[in-house]
C-alpha cells in the first residue's frame, strides 16, 4: 500500500517492499492523509508563503517515487513499462505543483544516484531524468547532465530562494535561472561568500 511506503519513508527514511507495488486508486484516502501530514511538516522549513497542497500532484509524485525505488531493485520489467510508470509529461508551472511534487520527489536523488552508478543508460535513469527535468525544484538535487525543461517558479519568492539554495549546494551551470530567480541565486552565493561562481558565468 502506498500509505505504508510513505509512512516508512517519512518516519525512518527507508524503503521496504514485501511485494511488487500495485497501481494507486484515484484519491487514495490513506495515502493522502500521510502526504497531507508530511506537507504540514515540510512547510515549516519553506521560506515565504507556503503554496496550497495539490493532492493530485502529490499522489502522482509519490507513486512515481515508489515505482522508481522498486525498479532499482527489480529488473524484470521492460524499458517500456519503466517509462510508462515513471515518465510524467507536462511541466510544473504553479507553486503548488512544484512543492507538492517535491514532497516526495526530493528523495528521488538517492534513487537516481544509485541507478546512474549502476548503469547510466538504464531506462530507470532516463525516465527519472525526463520527469525531474520538468520539476526542477526536485531535479536540481540530482546529477543530471541535461538542462531542465523549465525554470518557471511563477515568481514565488519562497520557491526561488529554495531553488537557489539547492543549486548552490548542487551546482550545475545549465540549471542557472534568469530574472528574479537569478537574483536569489546571487543573494545566496553572496551570503555564502562565494565569488566568481561558474553558476553565474556568462549569464546576463
Amino acid at each position: 500500500m502506498l500509505d505504508r511506503f510513505l509512512n516508512i519513508l517519512f518516519t525512518r527514511g527507508e524503503v521496504i517492499f514485501r511485494k511488487p507495488p500495485l497501481a494507486v486508486p484515484a484519491r487514495d484516502p490513506e495515502a493522502l492523509r500521510v502526504l497531507e501530514a508530511e506537507y504540514r511538516r515540510y512547510a515549516l522549513d519553506m521560506p515565504g508563503t507556503v503554496p496550497a497542497f495539490d493532492a493530485d500532484t502529490a499522489l502522482k509524485a509519490a507513486e512515481i517515487l515508489r515505482d522508481a525505488c522498486w525498479f532499482l531493485l527489480s529488473h524484470e520489467e521492460d524499458d517500456a513499462e519503466v517509462a510508462r510508470r515513471l515518465e510524467w509529461p507536462g511541466l510544473a508551472s504553479t507553486p503548488a505543483q512544484h512543492v507538492s511534487a517535491d514532497l516526495t520527489l526530493r528523495f528521488a536523488a538517492r534513487v537516481h544516484r544509485r541507478a546512474k552508478a549502476l548503469n547510466p543508460a538504464d531506462a530507470l535513469v532516463r525516465s527519472l531524468e525526463n520527469t525531474l527535468r520538468r520539476r526542477p525544484l526536485s531535479g536540481v538535487l540530482c546529477e543530471i547532465d541535461q538542462a531542465p525543461l523549465t525554470l518557471d517558479f511563477a515568481d514565488h519568492d519562497g520557491l526561488m530562494l529554495q531553488y537557489a539554495e539547492r543549486l548552490a549546494d548542487n551546482p550545475k551551470r545549465d540549471w542557472t535561472p534568469d530574472g528574479r530567480a537569478r537574483e536569489y541565486l546571487e543573494f545566496v552565493l553572496d551570503r555564502r561568500g562565494v565569488k566568481n561562481s561558474p553558476l553565474l558565468a556568462g549569464v546576463a
